[in-house]
């Protein structure tokens, strides 16, 4: 390949018509990228995967999949950043599960669950211990400071005296909620 033929202007198209489809490009790709991350971050993406599991059942019948507000809450709300740029990273980061799905004998199955529940529980609470549990804050804002008239005196008082201590000194959410969303292993 000639490389000089790269960066020498065109003779057969001006500037601007190379520059329009240029960006006509970008738009489209930049479109087609997002529609491709919205549907991978979707409920029913993220079951093709884990259609044998329990996962699914457990999040329906948790508070977070069942409750008197009517609100559900989808895999992206708790796995996927809500910040962009994090979004994203999470995204490439995540794609290498799909491999594991190609590779892993019997992954989508609630027996391989069963077996490995505990290590891959422990893997997404140190993402949610990682980033002060950033998710689980996203939907449930300033609950140190404003806590609803409905929950337990106890838990208001928990939270407050964690509010309370040195922001590195404090627990996260998921060192007190573990097994919100889905079962959690004892042991």
């Amino acid at each position: 390949m000639n490389w000089r033929a790269l960066f020498k202007p065109s003779a057969k198209y001006s500037i601007v018509s190379l520059l329009i489809v240029g960006v006509v490009i970008g738009v489209i790709g930049y479109f087609a990228t997002q529609q491709t991350l919205h549907f991978t971050s979707s409920d029913a993406f993220c079951m093709s995967c884990h259609s044998h599991h329990s996962i699914q059942k457990e999040l329906m019948a948790s508070p977070h999949g069942s409750n008197p507000q009517g609100i559900t809450v989808t895999c992206e709300d708790c796995h996927l950043p809500h910040n962009p740029i994090k979004y994203l990273m999470k995204k490439i980061v995540v794609s290498k599960d799909l491999y594991g799905f190609l590779t892993i004998d019997g992954f989508n199955t609630q027996a391989w669950l069963d077996a490995n529940r505990k290590e891959q529980a422990d893997k997404a609470l140190a993402d949610f211990r990682a980033n002060d549990s950033e998710n689980c804050q996203h939907c449930h804002t300033r609950i140190f400071e404003n806590q609803p008239e409905s929950m337990k005196k106890i838990a208001v008082t928990m939270h407050s005296m964690n509010f309370k201590k040195d922001p590195d000194k404090r627990k996260t959410c998921v060192d007190c909620h573990k097994g919100v969303a889905h079962f959690y292993p004892k042991g």
